[in-house]
């Protein structure tokens, strides 16, 4: 089948001599960038720093000369981001139950975030010597979106007695959990004298009552620039930066993990956090 693809693309450059194909595949490293929850003191609670990935696909160009031309591309990308979050919070007890019970204390925070897009950047190209520079704009389609790390909390009760460290697991697949979901293996928290059970466990939506639309947006739209240079007529090397326009996550999972309403409800952030990413590719074109 990929040699049958292969004539074809031939027979139709060959017939088109305005027509190019070409493929590249490499590493990549990206992350949301968006403001940081403030603790008491005016101190950033969050941190969102670069997580590895890589992509693969191909590319359709049509050339108005032989400098100037409009390229299409159809890439598998991964651009996630790592999280932290250490500061001030609360930890709800006994959720979903009758009873339940809050905990102030501190929270540490892990996680890295692996989302997955086709990404379909249409960008026009400007060829000098070895170097070609491009632009324009792309599209991403999420395709999947998982994410693993930890809490770790210490706190004390209402009554300010202490209450023994725990550790919770983070295993969230923001496409595919329900509200509420956990593990069935449960471990033990005492505060002032009552037992509580919190799973090892924890999936996305595991805090809310109620699962709307994924956390994470279906489309990202954004800028996108590179620079490639060709070794000869078809290998190249090439590093590309995507700028996301675009708030990544909805609003309706962005909570405050510093503090709930004297209701108990959340704390809604609404605060905007676009993708960013460089990827660093090999190619080749024809």
């Amino acid at each position: 089948m990929l040699a049958a693809c292969w004539l074809m693309m031939g027979s139709v450059n060959g017939q088109n001599e305005h027509i190019g194909f070409g493929f590249r595949a490499g590493a990549s490293i990206a992350m949301l960038d968006g403001p940081s929850e403030l603790g008491p003191n005016g101190e950033e609670l969050e941190q969102y720093s670069m997580t590895k990935g890589f992509h693969i696909g191909a590319s359709v160009s049509y050339k108005f000369t032989d400098l100037v031309g409009l390229r299409a591309e159809f890439m598998y990308s991964q651009r996630g981001t790592k999280y932290d979050y250490n500061g001030p919070s609360y930890y709800v007890l006994g959720r979903g139950n009758v009873l339940t019970n809050t905990i102030s204390g501190n929270r540490v925070q892990t996680l890295d975030v692996s989302n997955t897009y086709l990404d379909i950047p249409l960008m026009v190209y400007y060829k000098f010597g070895s170097f070609e520079l491009s632009g324009g704009l792309n599209t991403g389609l999420l395709i999947s979106s998982s994410a693993g790390g930890s809490t770790d909390f210490t706190g004390v009760s209402a009554l300010g007695s202490p209450v023994a460290p725990f550790e919770v697991i983070l295993r969230h697949n923001y496409k595919k959990d329900d509200a509420g979901g956990a593990s069935t293996e449960l471990q033990n928290v005492v505060v002032d004298g009552r037992t509580y059970t919190v799973p090892q466990t924890t999936y996305a939506y595991y805090e809310f009552t109620t699962r709307g639309k994924d956390q994470y947006e279906t489309f990202d739209f954004g800028l996108v620039g590179c620079a490639s240079f060709f070794v000869n007529d078809g290998l190249f090397f090439s590093v590309r930066y995507i700028h996301g326009l675009n708030d990544e996550d909805r609003s309706d999972y962005d909570v405050s993990l510093q503090s709930l309403k004297p209701d108990g409800s959340f704390n809604y952030r609404n605060d905007i956090n676009k993708s960013r990413a460089w990827q660093f590719s090999v190619g080749f074109s024809f």
